[in-house]
């Protein structure tokens, strides 16, 4: 193939979908751009993903199937992580196995790659169980990657993205990280290229499939593994938003900081609410003794007598200008 059509190495990270995994490889199938490797690497399934994929590979030899190694940890971040590796192509595209191509999904991307551009963005329709579509979302043709995706005014997802492959080096997913993992990823791709070339194709060219009911149910537990992520990304989000020195950012990231801290406080996962406490107090400026005070006092109080309402009103009206 010319440098025109470069290779695109499509990397499907799956567990247990069969069910659906047929659906997104006959979306991978129908692309009218040809020139493509697509690489499934399986987290462990119990199903019959193993024969389903033994029929495609015979059927075009374009697709690979892998087990994730042993030696790595369970997960889709790990599976992204070894087909990344296991992968040829100029240009990189993460898929979810449950999601699924329109005919011009790669086409209509890689006819805007330029020399420059590292990052090609497009858009896509949210569809449910049933593929009826919920809503298709628009994105604006100017942003800033880090900052918007960060205050969630830029909605994108695994799928939206394709990367030209020396742009990421080794710049891949947290393999210990359970949940968020596409926040964490480009939250921190994004950071750490500020000056990314990038362009925006605003046009839906995937459906992205939301599991309502899983995502429900998901909602009403608390799970302690999950919310340890979270602080995780919430603290490393602050810790830009200080460095940029962005009012909005810090207060975005102050104020989920103090939820996820009355959060935790709720479900008596005090390792974490402590957490928190102890980082927050740890970024103020040395000399804002009463801050930190007060700081101190309504995490303590509220522990201790549970004034809710008051409580959470002044931990989440403190001015944020005393942080460093």
């Amino acid at each position: 193939m010319s440098s025109n059509t470069p290779l695109v190495s499509i990397i499907i990270p799956t567990f247990n979908r069969a069910h659906l995994l047929a659906e997104t490889l006959d979306s991978v199938l129908s692309q009218t751009y040809q020139n493509w490797e697509c690489i499934v690497v399986d987290d462990g399934s119990t199903d019959h993903t193993v024969v389903l994929m033994e029929n495609f590979c015979t059927k075009d030899d374009r697709f690979q199937y892998h087990k994730r190694p042993m030696d790595r940890l369970p997960g889709g971040n790990a599976a992204r992580n070894y087909g990344f590796e296991m992968s040829k192509g100029a240009f990189i595209q993460w898929f979810d196995s449950d999601d699924i191509m329109l005919p011009n999904y790669l086409k209509n991307r890689i006819e805007k790659i330029r020399d420059t551009i590292d990052i090609v963005i497009c858009s896509g329709s949210i569809i449910d169980n049933a593929k009826s579509i919920s809503r298709t979302y628009n994105l604006p043709e100017k942003v800033n990657l880090y900052k918007d995706y960060a205050l969630w005014q830029f909605e994108i997802y695994t799928p939206s993205v394709l990367f030209r492959r020396d742009f990421l080096s080794n710049d891949l997913f947290d393999e210990t990280i359970q949940r968020g993992q596409e926040t964490e990823f480009f939250t921190r791709i994004f950071f750490n290229s500020k000056n990314t070339k990038y362009c925006i194709v605003n046009e839906p060219l995937f459906y992205y499939r939301k599991h309502t009911e899983a995502k429900t149910e998901q909602g009403k537990r608390y799970r302690r593994n999950y919310r340890n992520n979270l602080t995780y990304i919430l603290k490393s989000n602050f810790d830009r938003a200080l460095i940029l020195k962005d009012h909005q950012l810090i207060t975005f990231y102050y104020k989920r900081l103090v939820k996820q801290f009355f959060k935790s406080l709720d479900n008596k996962h005090y390792q974490n609410s402590h957490e928190i406490l102890k980082y927050l107090l740890g970024k103020l400026e040395p000399r804002k003794f009463v801050v930190k005070s007060k700081l101190i006092f309504f995490g303590s109080a509220y522990f201790l007598f549970g004034y809710r309402h008051s409580i959470r009103k002044n931990l989440l009206n403190m001015a944020v200008k005393h942080f460093k």
